[in-house]
C-alpha cells in the first residue's frame, strides 16, 4: 500500500511539473528567438527595453503593424518601446529611415506611419525616391521646407547612425525583428507569433533579473 502511495505521489509530482516544463520549452532558442552575444545594456531598474527594427517597404513589417499596435495599447507601463528603421545600404532604404526620424522630429511619425505603409503596400507606390516621398507628404499637409530641413538636421543624422550601429550590434540582418532588453532577438516569425514570443522574452528577462542570470 505504501509502495502504491509512493508511486502515486511521484506521478502526481510529474503531472504538476510537466505543464511548467512544456510552457518553458514552448519557444526554442535558435528557432523562435536568438540570444545576443555579448548581451547589450537594456532597460534600467525595473524597465525593460523593447526595440522593433522595421522597413516601410517590408511586407512582413506591414503585416506586423496591427498586431504591434494592439500590443502597444496593452503593454505594461515598465516597457520602454522604440522603433528603429532599417539602415540597409540602399539609397531608398536610407531615405525612408531618415524620413521616419524627420517625421518623428516634427511630431508627425504616428500620424503618417500608417499612411506610408498603406501607400507602399496597398497603392503599389514604393516611395523609392525623395521626390516620391515628398509628393506623398505634401498631399497630407506636411511642410516640405520643414521636412527637408529635418532630413538634413544633426538630430536625424545622429539617429540614423545610431540605427545602423544598433542593427550591427544586435546582428539584425532582416526585418521585422524585435530586440528585448539587449539580450534576445526575434526574427523570421509570422506577426502573431512574433508578439507572443516578445511577451515570452519579456517575462524571461524579468525572471533572469530576479535570479541574477
Amino acid at each position: 500500500m505504501k509502495k502504491n502511495s509512493l508511486i502515486l505521489g511521484i506521478l502526481l509530482c510529474c503531472f504538476l511539473v510537466l505543464p511548467q516544463a512544456w510552457a518553458e520549452s514552448k519557444y526554442d532558442d535558435e528557432l523562435h528567438y536568438f540570444a545576443i552575444f555579448p548581451s547589450q545594456p537594456g532597460g534600467e531598474g525595473d524597465r525593460v527595453q523593447v526595440l522593433e527594427f522595421f522597413w516601410y517597404a517590408c511586407p512582413h513589417c506591414y503585416d506586423l503593424e496591427p498586431h504591434l499596435e494592439a500590443w502597444l495599447k496593452n503593454k505594461p507601463d515598465n516597457i520602454d518601446f522604440d522603433r528603429v528603421p532599417a539602415m540597409f545600404q540602399r539609397s531608398d532604404v536610407v531615405m525612408q529611415a531618415k524620413t521616419y526620424y524627420a517625421l518623428r522630429l516634427m511630431g508627425l511619425d504616428e500620424k503618417l506611419n500608417e499612411v506610408i505603409f498603406h501607400t507602399i503596400h496597398k497603392q503599389d507606390n514604393k516611395l523609392r525616391t525623395q521626390e516620391e516621398m515628398e509628393k506623398l507628404l505634401s498631399g497630407h499637409g506636411v511642410d516640405l521646407d520643414a521636412y527637408r530641413k529635418a532630413m538634413k538636421s544633426f538630430a536625424v543624422q545622429t539617429q540614423a547612425r545610431r540605427a545602423a550601429v544598433l542593427a550591427e550590434r544586435f546582428d539584425v540582418r532582416g526585418v521585422p525583428a524585435i530586440v528585448v532588453d539587449g539580450k534576445y532577438r526575434t526574427g523570421g516569425l509570422d506577426a502573431r507569433l512574433t508578439m507572443e514570443v516578445t511577451d515570452y522574452l519579456i517575462d524571461r528577462v524579468k525572471k533572469e533579473r530576479l535570479t541574477g542570470e
